[in-house]
């Protein structure tokens, strides 16, 4: 009985080694001259989220604060800035730090402010 256990537990730790085996070798990189792989039908393709842009000149604080990387007060600080000729005035003038002008810079557009007439 005793050697049957050991038997069963060698088949199942064999069969489950070559089974994670296979599934490295179905998504390992092909070899260097090899194809590419084609495929699978079976996979269907990752959906692209359209994100509206953000006009900062006139956006709330609270649509302010949806962006990557902005909290309360970075949206305090964006608006305190107000009105920007260009999204890149939020670097130049030191609103938000580079990593989240990184993050936001393709969600954000401006409409420049003109001055008022005398």
């Amino acid at each position: 009985m005793k050697f049957q256990f050991k038997q069963f537990g060698l088949t199942v730790c064999t069969l489950w080694c070559a089974g994670s085996l296979s599934l490295a070798a179905q998504t390992a990189a092909p070899a260097p001259g090899q194809p590419a792989p084609a495929k699978s039908a079976a996979m269907p393709a990752v959906p692209t989220v359209k994100v509206k842009p953000i006009e900062i000149n006139g956006a709330s604080r609270k649509v302010l604060m949806t962006l990557p990387g902005v909290n309360a007060a970075v949206a305090d600080k964006i608006i305190a800035g107000r009105p920007y000729q260009s999204k890149a005035n939020l670097l130049s003038r030191k609103v938000v730090p580079d990593t989240t002008y990184a993050m936001i810079r393709t969600r954000i557009y401006v409409i420049p402010k003109l001055p008022a007439k005398k």
